[in-house]
């Protein structure tokens, strides 16, 4: 589709009534929709990104907040825009709660870490490539941008540490957690290959957050 993505050093002072007067909005015509969730649905719905029915729309609802609960998570360890301390991510990507299998135990709530999350989003997904259904979903698209989506040199603005630039600060160790979930891999592989995405992510130039 076409559209005109506008980047600004600070909020516009007209237009941002649907998020509150903060980035980001979508306007479509004469309407427009703030906060992400909501426009991540309209553009899925639109352009058949949300499943073949409520039963798969409903999955794909459940994968985003799954993966909405993890960044939490990782946020309870690590202050966005600071570069994290090397134990934070030890933490994250080595410790916390292991059971990742049947009634989760709320003994270990507060620890909940990537192997819980990644070990019980896991079986949730299908064998097919595809996170729901059998088709590219938003669901797919919201995996690989939280697990493997990293700007690359040129498309850092100038001081932008690797940390920020790098899928929960720190590539390797995220691609290793990778490539023990294999469907999550798989999905992920799904969107990467896509020739959409992969014209998007040439053209997408230099991001400044």
């Amino acid at each position: 589709m076409d559209y005109t993505d506008g980047r600004f050093n600070a909020p516009p002072s007209e237009g941002l009534e649907s998020n509150f007067g903060r980035m980001p909005v979508a306007t479509i015509g004469n309407q427009s929709i703030g906060q992400s969730a909501a426009i991540n649905y309209y553009f899925a719905a639109e352009y058949g990104l949300m499943g073949k029915n409520n039963i798969e729309a409903a999955q794909i609802i459940s994968v985003a907040e799954h993966l909405k609960e993890m960044k939490s998570s990782f946020l309870s360890l690590v202050t966005w825009g600071v570069e994290p301390k090397p134990e934070a991510l030890d933490q994250w990507f080595d410790q916390g709660s292991t059971d990742i299998i049947g009634t989760a135990d709320r003994k270990g709530q507060s620890k909940r870490y990537l192997k819980w999350y990644m070990g019980r989003l896991e079986p949730t997904l299908n064998t097919n490539g595809y996170a729901v259904g059998n088709q590219l979903s938003l669901a797919d698209v919201l995996l690989y941008n939280t697990f493997m989506d990293t700007l690359e040199l040129e498309q850092r603005a100038n001081g932008v540490p690797n940390f920020r630039c790098e899928p929960f600060c720190n590539k390797e160790r995220t691609d290793l957690a990778l490539a023990q979930h294999p469907r999550t891999l798989s999905s992920c592989h799904s969107v990467a290959a896509h020739p959409h995405i992969k014209k998007w992510l040439g053209m997408r130039g230099v991001q400044m957050f």
